[in-house]
């Protein structure tokens, strides 16, 4: 027998992420559409919805749908940096290109690509970028190519088109590394306010550069981290405590309660009644 049950909201999202991830962007846009029918202000199901229409080259209607996660979420930062992205896109080619039959080929990449490494990895903005307009192109999670000229690695895109090239220093250690046998991958993270930013990643080591770390500055810049986070920790916790006048009245007052209260349990019961007098001393009020 088919189960003919519908389907839980659970189970579509976990189902369009599935479609993105696999490449299957008409799948993606109509299971989307569907759970925004279901819950019309999930501002998620609208930013995947746009990055489903982008694949078919549909800008206006990926506009609108970053659009309305914008309205709907106005601290949105994936509606509002794709908004940003499509303006300099529509910009650059003054219309709307209309819909394709068939969806750009592009890959979403395995997310283990974005973890950072200590030695293995490093992310950068690219030196000597392309006008903003080309960048804005770029999908966060594109992958893109190395290539050495006259001593400068430049990155350029499937296509050939050139990004913008690594900046000197990391690109010479990279250069040389790379003549003596090692590999990297380079993928898109997003658009800076003046480049694109990347990530560098180690995919495999030559036996040889065995004892040659490829990215040495991510290690010193995680050490000045870990020294500031000692600091921090050794510091007295008082540094941290901040409390108004009014709290320490409260506290006060709580613990005459507390002290008022244990001596009634403990003391017997008699037919003389005695006052206790706590003294408070008073404050003057904080304006």
């Amino acid at each position: 027998m088919t189960d003919t049950r519908p389907q839980s909201r659970r189970q579509l999202v976990e189902q369009a992420r599935r479609a993105a991830l696999d490449g299957n962007w008409e799948t993606a846009i109509q299971l989307n559409q569907d759970i925004i029918e279901r819950s019309p202000r999930d501002a998620d199901a609208y930013n995947r919805l746009g990055r489903a229409l982008l694949e078919f080259r549909r800008v206006g209607a990926a506009h609108e749908a970053y659009s309305n996660a914008l309205k709907i979420d106005p601290a949105n930062m994936i509606a509002r940096r794709n908004l940003q992205r499509l303006e300099l896109v529509h910009h650059r080619r003054g219309t709307d290109d209309g819909s394709q039959e068939q969806p750009r080929e592009s890959v979403i990449p395995r997310t283990s690509v974005f973890i950072e490494e200590v030695g293995k990895t490093w992310v950068d903005e690219l030196v000597n970028p392309a006008p903003m307009e080309e960048l804005a192109d770029i999908y966060s999670g594109e992958q893109l190519q190395l290539a050495v000229e006259d001593g400068r690695l430049i990155v350029v895109r499937a296509n050939g088109q050139r990004v913008g090239e690594v900046e000197a220093k990391t690109a010479e250690r990279m250069s040389e590394l790379m003549a003596g046998g090692n590999r990297y991958e380079v993928f898109a993270l997003g658009l800076s306010a003046a480049s694109l930013r990347v990530i560098l990643r180690e995919v495999y080591r030559d036996q040889k550069q065995a004892g040659r770390i490829s990215f040495p500055r991510q290690i010193s810049a995680t050490r000045a981290y870990l020294r500031e986070r000692d600091l921090l920790r050794q510091r007295d916790e008082a540094d941290f405590l901040l409390l108004d006048d009014e709290d320490e009245e409260i506290e006060e007052d709580e613990t005459g309660a507390e002290s008022g209260d244990e001596e009634d349990t403990t003391e017997p019961e008699t037919d003389t009644f005695i006052e206790d007098t706590v003294v408070v001393e008073e404050e003057e009020p904080t304006i």
